[in-house]
C-alpha cells in the first residue's frame, strides 16, 4: 500500500514538474526521467528514444552524422544528430526550442559544465518523423545540485590509464554519497551503452587505445517518495609508459653554421621528449664566451609535434645582426628530462663565396643583356645603319664621276609573253615597282635598257657603258634569266666590278633557280658571295617591307635626291 501511494505521489510530482510543456504531436505521459547533476561538472543528456541507437561521438562540441534503424515508431528519423530539443526552465519561463548551435554530441546535449540555470524540463524528439509518431519523444527533468563535498565530487572526472596494464574506471562521487551501498551502475562509452558493465568500479581488463574517450555512469537514488538518476561524466585518456630515454635534440643538426655578417639570424633548438606522466621538461639556449657561460633564453613548452609516445618542442634564439664577436662564441642548446640531459653546440662561421653569390646574378644579368642586345642588333642591323646614315647626312656619290645610282637587269619577255605577264612578274618588278620605290620615294637614279637607252646601238657596248657609269648593279635572277641572253649583263658586271671598287652588285632572288653548268667560273663565284635579297611576292610589295629596307641598305648613301637619268646612247 505504501509503495502504491509513493508511485501516485511520484506521478503527481512529475506532472507538476513538466507543467506548461506542450510540444505538438508529443504525449506528455510517456518516458519521463529525472536526472540529478552536480553543479560545475560536465554533463550529457541523451535522447534515449527506443529505436535510436547510441553511436560513437567526438568530444569536440560538434555533431557527427550516424545512421539508425528504419524500423519502429521513430523510423522517420534516420540521423541521430537531427533531434529537436525543447526546454522549460524551473522559473516557469515559456517553453522554447534549443537552437542547433547549442553544444551537442550526436543525440546528446553537452554541458561543459552544467550550472544551476540549466535545470529544468527537457524534451527531445526526432526532427523528421512519420505523422503517426505522436509518442516518439522523451521528457527528462534535470535537477542541478550544489556540491556538498568538493574534494570527493571533483575526484575521478579525468582519469589516465596506462596502455597494456589492467585498469578500471570509477564512477565519480558514488562512494561519497552512498558509502554503504553498491548500486547497479549503467555505463556508456562515447554514447554507446555497455550492457555487460554494471559494477563500480568498471573493469576494462588490459588497456588499449580504443579505451580512451568519454564515459558516462548512471546510478539510481531514491527516498521514501520518489527516485532519480545520478549521472557523472569521466574523460579517459590512454598513455604509454614513461620514457626511459633522455631528450633527443633534433635541431641544430650541425656544429658549424655559415652566416653573413650584419645579417639577422634565428637559432632553433628543437627537442623530442619521451612521454612522462609528470612532465617537466627543461630546454634553453646559453652562450659560452671566453670560458664564461651565460643563459640567454629559457624556452616555454611550446609544442610543435605530439604523439602518444613523444612530444617535440622548439625554442628560437634571435640575433638582430651577426657581429664579428659572435664568431668567437659558442651557442649551446640544452635539454633535460627526468632521465638525463643532452646538449648541442653551434659555432658561427662567415659564409664563403658571399661575393660570388652577388657577382654571379650580376654576371648572368649582364650576359643576358648582352645576348639580348646582340640579337636585337643582328635583327635590326640594317635599320640601325639606315638611321645612322640619315643622321650623318653624307653623300658617297660626290666626285665619283658616275651618272647612275643603279643599273637594273632582268629577263626580257617577248611581246606575246608580255601580254600574259602578271602584276608580280620580273618585268613588273623591274619596270614599275623598283622605279616607284627607289626613284620616286628615295630619289635614286636608275637606268633600264628598255626605258633609258635609245634603240639602234650595239647591245654589248651599251651594256658595258651603262654598267661603267653605274654605282650599283641590280640583277633580278630567275630560271628565265639564266636561260636567256640577259645573263651576259651579269657576266659583264662581274668582270667590271673586279677592277672598279665603286661598283657593287645586288642580286634579287625572284624565285628558286638552279645555276646552269655553263656559267663562267667568275659568275658562279659571284653568286655565292654577293649579297642576295629574296623577293617574297605580295609580302615584299609594300615600300615599308623588309625587302625594300634591305635594298636601301645596299644602295649608295646619298644626302639629296637627284633627277632621274634618261641616258640616250649617241
Amino acid at each position: 500500500m505504501i509503495l502504491y501511494l509513493g508511485c501516485i505521489f511520484l506521478w503527481i510530482v512529475s506532472r507538476e514538474r513538466i507543467k506548461g510543456v506542450n510540444v505538438p504531436d508529443c504525449s506528455t505521459k510517456k518516458l519521463i526521467w529525472t536526472y540529478h547533476a552536480r553543479n560545475e561538472e560536465e554533463f550529457l543528456l541523451f535522447c534515449d528514444l527506443p529505436e535510436l541507437q547510441k553511436s560513437h561521438f567526438s568530444h569536440r562540441n560538434q555533431l557527427s552524422p550516424a545512421q539508425v534503424p528504419e524500423q519502429g515508431p521513430c523510423s522517420g528519423s534516420k540521423n541521430l544528430s537531427d533531434v529537436q530539443w525543447y526546454l522549460q526552465s524551473q522559473n516557469e519561463d515559456p517553453q522554447r526550442e534549443i537552437s542547433r548551435n547549442y553544444p551537442r554530441i550526436l543525440n546528446a546535449l553537452y554541458f561543459s559544465p552544467i550550472t544551476m540555470k540549466d535545470a529544468g524540463s527537457y524534451i527531445c524528439r526526432p526532427r523528421i518523423r512519420n505523422p503517426q509518431d505522436d509518442g516518439c519523444c522523451i521528457k527528462m527533468i534535470v535537477v542541478v545540485k550544489p556540491k556538498k563535498n568538493t574534494s570527493c565530487s571533483d575526484a575521478g572526472h579525468e582519469q589516465t590509464l596506462r596502455l597494456g596494464r589492467l585498469a578500471s574506471i570509477s564512477c565519480p562521487g558514488l562512494n561519497c554519497e552512498i558509502p554503504t551501498q553498491s548500486p547497479e551502475v549503467t555505463w556508456y562509452h562515447d554514447g554507446k551503452l555497455l550492457p555487460n558493465k554494471r559494477s563500480n568500479p568498471m573493469s576494462l581488463g588490459e588497456v588499449y587505445d580504443f579505451n580512451s574517450g568519454t564515459y558516462t555512469c548512471d546510478y539510481k537514488q531514491s527516498n521514501n517518495t520518489n527516485f532519480w538518476i545520478v549521472r557523472a561524466v569521466i574523460q579517459v585518456k590512454t598513455v604509454v609508459e614513461d620514457t626511459k630515454s633522455k631528450p633527443d635534440i633534433l635541431e641544430p643538426d650541425k656544429d658549424i653554421l655559415e652566416v653573413g655578417l650584419g645579417k639577422p639570424l634565428n637559432l632553433t633548438c628543437k627537442v623530442r621528449f619521451g612521454f612522462e606522466m609528470d612532465f617537466k621538461p627543461i630546454f634553453k639556449w646559453y652562450i659560452k664566451d671566453a670560458g664564461e657561460e651565460k643563459e640567454v633564453k629559457i624556452c616555454h613548452a611550446v609544442e610543435s609535434i605530439s604523439s602518444s609516445s613523444n612530444e617535440v618542442f622548439q625554442c628560437t634564439y634571435s640575433l638582430k645582426e651577426v657581429t664579428q664577436s659572435d664568431l668567437q662564441k659558442k651557442f649551446i642548446c640544452f635539454a633535460k628530462n627526468s632521465k638525463g640531459n643532452d646538449t648541442k653546440t653551434i659555432q658561427l662561421k662567415v659564409k664563403k663565396g658571399v661575393v660570388f653569390i652577388y657577382i654571379l646574378p650580376g654576371t648572368i644579368i649582364i650576359m643576358v643583356g648582352l645576348l639580348t642586345a646582340s640579337a636585337l642588333l643582328y635583327t635590326y642591323w640594317i635599320e640601325i645603319v639606315l638611321l645612322y646614315r640619315t643622321h650623318q647626312n653624307k653623300d658617297e656619290t660626290l666626285g665619283d664621276k658616275k651618272e647612275f645610282d643603279a643599273f637594273v637587269s632582268y629577263a626580257k619577255w617577248n611581246s606575246l609573253e608580255s601580254q600574259a605577264t602578271s602584276s608580280l612578274s620580273e618585268e613588273n618588278l623591274a619596270l614599275n615597282l623598283i622605279p616607284e620605290v627607289l626613284e620616286n620615294k628615295y630619289g635614286y637614279t636608275l637606268c633600264l635598257l628598255e626605258r633609258d637607252v635609245a634603240p639602234g646601238g650595239v647591245y654589248a657596248e651599251d651594256v658595258v657603258n651603262i654598267i661603267k657609269k653605274s654605282r650599283r648593279g641590280i640583277f633580278i635572277l630567275s630560271p628565265d634569266y639564266f636561260s636567256g641572253p640577259n645573263v651576259f649583263e651579269l657576266e659583264a658586271a662581274v668582270n667590271l666590278a673586279l677592277d672598279d671598287q665603286t661598283l657593287k652588285l645586288i642580286l634579287i632572288k625572284f624565285c628558286s633557280f638552279k645555276e646552269p653548268e655553263s656559267l663562267p667560273h667568275r659568275v658562279k663565284k659571284a653568286l655565292s658571295v654577293l649579297p642576295t635579297i629574296t623577293w617574297r611576292g605580295l609580302k615584299s610589295v609594300p615600300p615599308s617591307s623588309r625587302f625594300w629596307t634591305k635594298m636601301r641598305y645596299h644602295m649608295p648613301m646619298k644626302s639629296a635626291c637627284v633627277t632621274p637619268c634618261h641616258f640616250s646612247q649617241r
